[in-house]
């Protein structure tokens, strides 16, 4: 398996992926930035109320936005071959396809994951950081907050993994790139909209149940790809 997925690596050249993955880091720190900056000392109230309200909000852009960016992923690495009849030339190999597929899907669920636990740790400490300097957040920074983020983070992380997957259900069926980026969306906007303060990802076993569901979904989709014709 981890033969495979550095071949697809090297395949698909690495530093495409990383580069996209610190230039995603840049724009959501640049907006993140922009509503700190500008919004923060005009407001007769503060822009948050907390430093946990506010890497909350940091946590939830970075987990919709890297749903998004997997579903780029799957429509490349997965969806795009079958549409362009490179993956017949791949099933033609003397390798099982359910490990081709399955080497293609763990690059997506572990790059999700590794990119939201890294995305929020790194504009996290830099928000807090900014903020323990101008102050427009009334809050002290504890280890107590930390520890609990923390764990927030990992979990929302694999839940996020889990849920980037969900998309390949829907372009697995129709072969299109397009339907698995639009699910993706949907997807985003569903569990991670904010509604007066409200969000149905705040409730664990709302993202949790849909990783899971993703996760069930894959491989159920995989599962008789040995006997689909995919010339």
């Amino acid at each position: 398996m981890m033969h495979l997925i550095k071949l697809e690596l090297k395949k698909g050249k690495m530093g495409g992926y990383l580069w996209g993955s610190l230039i995603t880091y840049a724009v959501i720190l640049g907006f993140l930035l922009l509503i700190y900056l500008v919004e923060g000392p005009t407001q007769t109230e503060p822009i948050f109320q907390s430093n946990a309200e506010m890497l909350g909000l940091i946590d939830t852009l970075i987990r919709a936005t890297f749903i998004i960016y997997a579903s780029v992923l799957l429509a490349k690495l997965v969806i795009g071959e079958f549409q362009n009849k490179t993956m017949a030339l791949l099933f033609a190999y003397p390798v099982s396809r359910k490990k081709l597929l399955a080497a293609k899907l763990s690059m997506v669920f572990v790059w999700t994951l590794a990119n939201v636990i890294i995305a929020n740790f790194l504009i996290g400490t830099i928000f807090l950081t900014v903020n323990a300097n101008l102050g427009y957040v009334p809050d002290t920074i504890s280890s107590e907050l930390l520890i609990n983020h923390g764990i927030s983070v990992i979990t929302n992380a694999l839940a996020a993994a889990g849920m980037s997957l969900l998309p390949l259900t829907i372009g697995m069926r129709k072969k299109s790139v397009p339907s698995t980026i639009v699910t993706a969306v949907l997807l985003v906007m569903v569990v991670c909209s904010n509604n007066m303060g409200f969000s149905l990802g705040s409730i664990i076993a709302i993202p949790l149940s849909l990783a899971a569901l993703g996760i069930l979904l894959t491989l159920l989709s995989i599962r008789n790809i040995d006997r689909v014709d995919v010339a």
